[in-house]
């Protein structure tokens, strides 16, 4: 904190001592904290010195009378990180763990807690902005924005966390905050340094990757050009907000070269000074400077290919490698090392390099100051390989050196190669399928030729078959009744019969016996030849039954025909046990009484009355002859 006087009060562990700039006196005032004891936080309203420390609570010591007085104790706020005053003077005690204290000048204290909408208790950092808005940073809660600063009204409080968005804060640890002149709240996080667009509520974060030294970042301020001034675990860092980061050529970063007492700093070691000096505590002291009078350096650094090696040793090349512009290898030398150097010695160091070898990377390297470059197993082709470097202020040479580099393939990784493997390929199949059809062709010809000959022998063994049966179809026709018999004796009958197959076990009979008219209609089982043999069969047994033992009733005719084919196929007492038979209905006119009679083996009989009416007439349900029971 900067007394009135423009002297320094600087806390740490177990000691508080002021320190006069004009004469460099010290004075030691660690008696007004207990021994071993942490001073975390120091602020003063002219007349007093208030004094956070840690685990003991608030201290307020009058500069005049010498009067300690303990404002806040280890019972509740003992741990009081952040100190800062409004403009009516009210202070504002941030602790660890307690929340919110605000005293008032008359000594009345509030607290405020997560109770009292507060995004968490550990308070870390208090603003007041332009806009007279409260800002308290976190340690976990991100950051709380009370508007117009009116904490007893939890609805005018906003957090702002972080979340898996790109547009939230990077962290929930906030350990500094400050306003710019653009109204953008700046907040230190051990992830990052966020900027808040109030406007839109989005945040930008910068991090190692855009250029600062590290990403855990104690606090921030603001110097009299809008730049930014963080201290860090690894230096201090400056931020051009104005300027476009490209390649981190908005950063620039100070180290113990540069003249710090150290690198790493500590939380609310920080403070802007009303000569706008900035003040930055760290674990071997504090430093001081002006941030004006910290110039860039603006030389642009030639950069040069210093060192060529393969295999960790030298490549003696015919010129120096310095004005080489071309090198020309093998296939087995397709892996090699590059040693580069920027000719810029403020800080060399600090000196960056970029890197494209074109024909293979797509795009250039990220900057880094590591000054060796390897590539191996690179195919065979042209590349150009391009480097360009920046001093320690980030000041790059746009214009990079270059050398063309040219690797040789192997015979059979090379253009006209491929051209006479693909002539050859090609070629190879044309051959192949020539051939191929070839050999297809005589071998389908000696297919044709044995199908051929199959055909005409099936040909000829049809033709056989069919002839046979052809002849025993005449025989069949030979056997049937005479249609000039049937219809002498019945002039009004007709005769439907339409075999399937040229030989039938289809077939009618028809005989005369003792002045009796007997016709039969039979279905034999099988079709074809197999069919027609059965009816061979049906045929001699109704003649013998009939024309030989004059039998003319037809249920004792069915009965007879049944035993006949039985014996006739050896039916029940042959190794070759067979089921054929067949159905037929038979019909007996008597001449002379008039009388008809009718017997049937599963088939019906019809009769058409005068009046055109039909009546069926069901027979027997079984089929004349099979091995079936008598």
């Amino acid at each position: 904190y900067e007394d009135t006087d423009g002297s320094l009060w600087i806390g740490g562990e177990g000691y508080l001592r002021l320190y006069n700039r004009n004469t460099g006196k010290i004075t030691d005032y660690s008696y007004l904290i207990e021994s071993l004891n942490y001073v975390l936080s120091v602020n003063g309203d002219g007349e007093n010195i208030w004094i956070g420390t840690w685990g003991l609570g608030l201290f307020k010591y009058n500069k005049s009378t010498g009067k300690k007085t303990q404002i806040l104790n280890s019972d509740l706020g003992g741990t009081i990180i952040t100190l800062n005053f409004d403009k009516e003077g009210r202070l504002y005690a941030g602790s660890y763990g307690d929340g919110l204290f605000v005293i008032e000048k008359s000594g009345e204290i509030k607290r405020f807690t997560s109770e009292n909408g507060l995004s968490n208790d550990n308070i870390t950092s208090v603003l007041f902005d332009t806009k007279k808005n409260l800002w308290l940073g976190t340690d976990g809660g991100g950051v709380c924005l009370v508007k117009g600063g009116n904490l007893n009204d939890d609805k005018s409080i906003k957090t702002y966390i972080h979340s898996d968005s790109a547009n939230s804060i990077s962290s929930n640890s906030v350990y500094s905050l400050v306003e710019d002149s653009q109204g953008y709240i700046w907040m230190a996080t051990n992830s990052g340094l966020c900027r808040l667009n109030q406007r839109s509520g989005t945040f930008t974060t910068f991090t190692e990757k855009d250029g600062l030294s590290n990403n855990f970042i104690f606090s921030v301020l603001t110097d009299s050009l809008d730049n930014l001034w963080m201290s860090t675990n690894k230096g201090i860092s400056k931020l051009n907000p104005q300027a476009a980061n490209i390649n981190g050529s908005a950063i620039r970063n100070y180290d113990q070269k540069d003249g710090l007492l150290n690198i790493e700093f500590t939380q609310g070691a920080y403070a802007k000074l009303s000569n706008r000096e900035l003040v930055f505590g760290g674990v071997n002291g504090i430093n001081i400077f002006n941030p004006k009078k910290i110039t860039d350096n603006f030389h642009v650094p030639p950069v040069y290919i210093v060192s060529y090696k393969r295999s960790g040793e030298d490549v003696i090349t015919d010129t120096n490698l310095v004005y080489k512009k071309y090198l020309k290898l093998s296939w087995r030398e397709n892996y090699f090392q590059f040693e580069l150097a920027a000719l810029d010695y403020n800080s060399p160091l600090k000196n960056k390099y970029m890197y494209k070898l074109e024909g293979y990377d797509k795009e250039w390297s990220a900057p880094t100051n590591i000054r060796y470059v390897s590539y191996t197993e690179l195919p065979g082709g042209e590349y150009t390989f391009k480097v360009k470097a920046a001093n320690n202020d980030g000041v790059w040479n746009e214009e990079p050196y270059y050398i063309y580099i040219t690797v040789v393939p192997p015979f059979w990784k090379t253009t006209w190669f491929y051209i006479l493997v693909s002539v050859l390929g090609f070629a190879g199949v044309i051959i192949f399928t020539q051939l191929r059809t070839r050999a297809i062709k005589k071998e389908n010809k000696i297919l044709e030729s044995k199908v051929a000959e199959r055909t005409k022998e099936l040909a000829e063994k049809n033709a056989d078959i069919t002839a046979s049966i052809e002849y025993a179809n005449r025989i069949q026709e030979a056997i049937l009744p005479s249609k000039n018999d049937i219809f002498a004796k019945f002039p009004e009958a007709f005769i439907l019969y339409k075999p399937k197959d040229i030989v039938s076990g289809d077939f009618y009979w028809f005989g005369y016996k003792n002045n009796c008219k007997i016709f039969a209609v039979v279905d034999c089982t099988g079709h074809g030849v197999p069919g027609a043999f059965m009816s061979m069969i049906g045929h001699n047994i109704l003649n013998q039954i009939v024309m030989e033992k004059a039998i003319t009733d037809p249920g004792q005719i069915l009965n007879k025909l049944h035993a006949g084919v039985q014996e006739a196929l050896k039916q029940g007492h042959n190794e070759i046990d067979t089921a054929d038979g067949m159905d037929l209905s038979i019909l007996s006119v008597n001449e002379a009484t008039g009388e008809i009679f009718w017997a049937s083996a599963l088939r019906p009989a019809i009769i058409i009355r005068a009046n055109g009416e039909l009546e069926k007439l069901s027979g027997n349900r079984f089929s004349v002859g099979g091995a079936q029971l008598d």
